[in-house]
């Protein structure tokens, strides 16, 4: 029996131990031409069983309830004890949720926990300068499933007295309303999504396997078959996930979301609309799946080479935020083309070429592929360490998406393994024979199908990374600024509360929540009124209209123009007549660029956007919409706000 020669520490490992330790098929020589039955029986059953689950549970999808952000921040080093300890989850929040905090191994001074206003966070007011030293946070929350979601984060106060300034963490810039993959789903989206993945990856990878590793291939029955059932699984697959998502994101049921019609939710971020473009672009790829001749008809051949692979390229966008490079959408892209021309290839390999003995078309086949293949991996790996850091960066090992990645390093380390011994196997063994035997067939197609099997389970821990929030990704409908000013809340009638950052001269970024009243507000402005008469003053119109929070973001925030003490004044009419005003007074430092300050008497009037999350739910509606998914009652969607910037001469 032929050998390969695989370098393990000073020893070789031959080929045909890997094979033995892989269960024994029948040595019979098959014909080349059908496409074993298995197969076919296992697509069938697999894609059988996902749609029964699916049907069975026809329901909207429930989403697991996990920490996304908190103030102060996890590992963060404070010079202050903090007013509040507030924690933003992924879902929305029971009031039976529970937070504690035990600081320096005594419990820490803090009020009642309350959900917040935008539903999906909990709040504890500090009633007490917490001690110096370390304070861990744990918390408990009840899901629509019955479990509870357990976990905590932990702070450092420092002594304000000896802190370095370069100790201290906490990002001072503007969370974002980013256009993300809601966090993590369970159930038929994960399994669909690795069905969806699998089955893009063989038609991409087939197609470009025929183009240019195997052109004699156009010829042969078993590529028509295999490109076939690869579209018809990919197309079916994938709208399934896009229903599903769609699902998620309205909250309708699953039923009602598999009519495209009901997919309006996917267009608020670019990776929905990804999602449902790839349903179109599979849908399109009829047009070779059907009739594989037109990979080499002058005619057709860019259609039907560009349209799969900006399909599978589609996969790339999925993390597609506001604040992503454009290093990282590019590393997403290669990375999923790659990762679809090594693994579909594989498939390909396994299904068309390796299913019996074959003359020197497919010896050359198995040759071109195996230098190909060395390519392939080097530049998944390359684009994978990339998107890696741009999602993670030095979190790798402290958060769930970053240790699903390195679980999913070793699963392709070990495809790499697998195929490293099969393609020694080829160089060594294979070199000079110009005919592909019965017996080498069946070693190889077990060595790939091995390849193949590490590689399902990659796309498995994939298809869980997906479901996941990156440290660098800020969920949609959340806020992960650390505010320097947080403003106790009003309570009664007209129950407010007002957050400010950094609080220094120049531009800050505001918040203001209303937790009442509940529906009827009408005319709320905030109103910033500086310590000296020569400084402008400013004043926003808030478009809420009862329960809700709205932001500023820095990047067009309030000016303030002078260091001191400013008093900002919250004003608003309830249905019975004008509230109680609420005041704020802000300590504001000096900024040494003072680039904020303006004097005269000149008056200019700036729009900026406010935004606005009018219910518990994560997903901000955009402009132009009327409800939340989830939301008991309207809400208002994305509006502008008007920024009045006044300066009066004493």
């Amino acid at each position: 029996m032929s050998t390969c020669p695989y370098s393990v520490g000073r020893g070789e490992l031959p080929l045909r131990v890997i094979m033995s330790l892989l269960s024994a098929t029948s040595s019979a020589t098959r014909p080349r031409r059908p496409m074993r039955a298995g197969v076919k029986s296992l697509f069938v059953g697999l894609f059988a069983a996902l749609t029964a689950g699916l049907l069975i549970g026809a329901q909207p999808v429930q989403a697991e309830t996990t920490l996304v952000s908190s103030s102060p921040a996890d590992s963060e080093k404070i010079a202050t004890s903090p007013t509040q300890i507030v924690a933003v989850f992924s879902a929305a929040v029971p009031n039976n949720a529970v937070m504690q905090a035990v600081c320096e191994g005594r419990p820490a001074p803090i009020g009642t926990v309350t959900v917040g206003a935008d539903g999906i966070s909990l709040i504890a007011t500090v009633t007490a300068a917490l001690p110096i030293g370390t304070c861990n946070v744990t918390y408990s929350v009840p899901q629509a499933d019955g479990k509870v979601a357990t976990g905590g984060f932990s702070f450092e106060v420092l002594d304000p007295a000896t802190a370095d300034p370069g100790d201290l963490g906490g990002d001072v810039t503007d969370g974002g309303n980013l256009a993300v993959d809601p966090p993590p789903v369970s159930g038929p989206l994960g399994l669909f999504r690795i069905l969806a993945y699998l089955s893009l990856a063989a038609l991409f990878g087939g197609i470009a396997f025929i183009r240019w590793t195997w052109p004699e291939g156009i010829n042969d029955d078993a590529t028509y078959r295999f490109l076939r059932i690869s579209w018809i699984v990919a197309l079916v697959s994938n709208y399934v996930v896009a229903s599903l998502r769609a699902s998620l994101l309205s909250g309708d049921s699953v039923v009602s979301a598999l009519i495209p019609l009901g997919w309006g939710e996917l267009f608020n971020s670019a990776s929905g609309i990804s999602a449902a473009l790839r349903v179109a672009l599979i849908a399109a790829c009829a047009i070779v799946a059907l009739r594989p001749d037109r990979i080499f008809d002058p005619q057709s051949q860019i259609a039907a080479l560009a349209i799969p692979t900006v399909a599978m390229a589609t996969f790339g966008f999925t993390r597609v935020i506001d604040d992503f490079s454009v290093v990282g959408i590019v590393a997403g892209v290669v990375h999923m083309l790659a990762v679809g021309m090594w693994l579909g290839g594989l498939l390909f390999l396994a299904q068309s070429v390796l299913i019996g003995p074959g003359e020197e078309d497919l010896m050359h086949a198995v040759r071109t592929f195996s230098r190909q293949a060395n390519i392939y991996i080097g530049v998944t790996v390359v684009a994978g360490f990339v998107q890696l850091y741009q999602m993670d960066g030095g979190s790798t090992l402290t958060s769930r998406h970053g240790r699903l990645i390195v679980v999913k390093v070793i699963g392709v380390a070990a495809m790499v393994y697998m195929g490293g011994a099969a393609r020694q196997f080829v160089t060594h063994q294979l070199a000079k024979k110009r005919e592909l035997s019965g017996r080498t067939a069946k070693q190889l197609r077990k060595a790939v199908v091995s390849e193949i099997g590490i590689g399902i389970l990659v796309l498995v821990f994939t298809s869980w990374a997906v479901a996941t929030l990156p440290p660098n990704v800020t969920p949609p409908g959340s806020d992960r600024t650390n505010y320097a000013f947080v403003g106790d809340r009003s309570g009664g009638a007209f129950d407010v509360q007002l957050k400010v950052t950094p609080a220094i001269v120049g531009l800050n970024a505001v918040r203001i929540d209303v937790y009442s009243p509940p529906t009827g507000l009408t005319d709320l402005t905030v109103q910033f009124n500086p310590p000296t008469n020569n400084t402008a003053s400013v004043t926003l119109n808030v478009p809420l209209d009862g329960v809700g929070a709205a932001r500023l973001p820095m990047s067009e925030g309030v000016p303030f123009g002078a260091p001191g003490l400013w008093t900002i004044i919250v004003t608003g009419n309830g249905p019975d007549g004008p509230l109680p005003s609420v005041t704020y007074t802000v300590s504001v430092m000096a900024n040494s660029a003072d680039s904020g300050t303006t004097t005269g008497t000149d008056v200019t009037t700036t729009s900026v956007v406010l935004t606005v999350d009018g219910s518990p739910a994560t997903v901000v509606v955009p402009l132009g919409t009327t409800t939340v998914p989830g939301a008991s009652a309207p809400a208002a969607g994305i509006q502008p706000v008007t920024a009045t910037v006044v300066t009066s001469v004493p």
